[in-house]
């Protein structure tokens, strides 16, 4: 006796189309949401390793760094960031070895190396993975020498994590805070024991994404405040699809779903919902406000 064969019918070859097609659909958000877990795990990684680093950098120095250097004294005169003092600690001393920082206008200084013949290695060609939050789609965007909006400070990549400078703001939008209350701004110089909140107590650095049009967030070389550091004044917000000039780049945020990372002054790590509590935001942003736990 001669077995028969019989094939799909139309009808149910759709169906098993539709079955395939409600599976992927079930699926797709699980994937979607066990990849956004690893790249957020490894954000949290990445601020607590600079953070440790913040950490040795004291040790060596008995201070902090300066959140922000003195900029240069010309147009768009450029400041370098804490990052650049931290590339020893981060297995990227020789960035750090490429750097003169006698020139004070680091625009200057990295327009030079990039535009020697032959260029010369310098510290803003790269994307350093520990600067970078792999949940932020703009890390690996250079921004261009001369783009309209920026200062000519060559060829930089930005990155995701700022020094928090308290809770103070400064007069003018992103021009610089002198008098933070917090740990990192321009020329700051805090030492442990000005931490009299406590160490677990205080922010250190926090995620600010890169807005699309990649303006601000230079972090080696460039402005002061909204490049270097920023402070919690204005709160946390999420940010993905605004402007620099919405004022976003002023506040905290991440391209993670719901909140956003600080690095706290003793290496420790947390998420805080864009929801918290303003008041609780600025209280763990400054150094010596006093404030006992859960006054805030």
């Amino acid at each position: 006796m001669t077995a028969h064969r019989r094939g799909f019918t139309l009808i149910e070859l759709l169906v098993v189309i539709a079955v395939i097609a409600v599976l992927v659909a079930l699926l797709l958000p699980a994937v979607q949401q066990a990849r956004e877990a690893a790249r957020r795990s490894q954000c949290r990684n990445n601020l607590k390793q600079v953070a440790l680093s913040l950490q040795n950098y004291e040790s060596a120095h008995t201070t902090f760094p300066m959140g922000s250097s003195k900029p240069g004294t010309a147009s768009c005169g450029g400041a370098w960031g804490f990052q650049i003092h931290l590339m020893p600690y981060l297995e990227a001393t020789t960035a750090y070895d490429t750097v003169d920082f006698e020139s004070q206008n680091c625009c200057h200084e990295i327009i030079g190396l990039q535009n020697a013949v032959p260029a010369k290695p310098d510290p803003a060609s790269f994307v350093y993975e520990f600067l970078t939050c792999p949940s932020d789609p703009n890390v690996k965007r250079r921004l261009q020498n001369g783009t309209p909006g920026a200062c000519p400070c060559g060829n930089l990549y930005p990155a995701s994590y700022l020094g928090v400078a308290g809770d103070r703001e400064s007069a003018a939008p992103c021009s610089a805070i002198y008098n933070g209350n917090g740990i990192l701004y321009s020329q700051s110089s805090v030492r442990p024991k000005d931490l009299t909140d406590g160490a677990s107590n205080t922010f250190i650095i926090g995620e600010r994404g890169i807005p699309q049009d990649l303006i601000w967030g230079w972090v080696l070389c460039g402005g002061q405040e909204c490049e270097q550091y920023i402070s919690t004044h204005r709160g946390l917000s999420p940010g993905q699809s605004a402007s620099w000039m919405t004022g976003i780049v002023e506040r905290f945020w991440s391209w993670h779903p719901g909140g956003v990372h600080f690095a706290m002054a003793d290496g420790s790590v947390q998420f805080l919902s864009y929801n918290a509590d303003v008041r609780t935001v600025k209280a763990l942003s400054t150094r010596a406000g006093e404030e006992l736990p859960g006054q805030y």
